[in-house]
């Protein structure tokens, strides 16, 4: 990759129009592998972005062998992660250090029609 702009990024809020409502619901990302990604980005946005919804959270993504450098000027080193959880196998060029542990704690629907 060169002078890319977006290079690794999940957004499960992404909307192309300005009027979009901020929705609840969101395809299930998991088990994701980033491995062997090695180039440079355009500063104007972040090397790695991971918006995932509040109710269903991005799980196991991986990271292993990054190194996104900027085309130009200063290494931003302040990767966007919002309730995504995953690890690094490997040092990871910038630190992606936003990444949650572990699993989010989901809690169960109670359904009527099971109870005694």
């Amino acid at each position: 990759m060169e002078n890319v702009l977006n290079c690794i990024i999940v957004d499960q809020y992404y909307c192309q129009s300005k009027d979009c409502r901020n929705e609840t619901s969101a395809v299930k990302v998991f088990d994701v592998e980033y491995r062997n990604i090695k180039g440079t980005y355009d500063v104007r946005s972040p090397p790695i972005h991971f918006a995932c919804s509040d109710t269903v959270a991005c799980t196991n993504i991986t990271m292993s062998e990054v190194e996104l450098l900027p085309e130009e000027g200063e290494l931003v080193d302040d990767p966007f992660c919002w309730n995504a959880y995953g690890k690094q196998e490997t040092l990871t060029i910038p630190p992606i250090d936003c990444l949650l542990d572990g699993s989010p704690v989901v809690e169960e629907a109670y359904d009527s029609n099971y109870g005694c």
